[in-house]
């Protein structure tokens, strides 16, 4: 097993298991509301360290920046699995 497959197991391990305790979370909360709180990489790091993407120019690029730091960090990291995965796949056949 490559170290691009790993890596990809482990983001969707590590995706997986975000998913599982947000489910968890929702179920037990207290009050009686069963909505669903999504956890983004915002949240994680810090909004702070994210304004260099308020900087840019409006764009694609810019757009691509935002969606990608507001999406939920659990289909985030399955994402990046799925890349690891593909990039596996190109690596080996050179």
């Amino acid at each position: 097993m490559s170290k691009l497959t790993v890596a990809g197991l482990v983001s969707w391990f590590i995706g997986g298991l975000l998913f599982g305790f947000q489910a968890i979370e929702a179920l037990v909360r207290s009050g009686g509301d069963m909505a669903w709180k999504n956890l983004i990489l915002m949240d994680v790091i810090g909004k702070s360290h994210f304004d260099w993407i308020a900087g840019m120019p409006e764009g694609i690029l810019h757009n691509i920046a935002q969606y990608i730091v507001t999406m939920p960090l659990y289909i985030l990291l399955f994402c990046v699995g799925i890349l690891f995965f593909i990039l596996n796949s190109l690596v080996s056949k050179l």
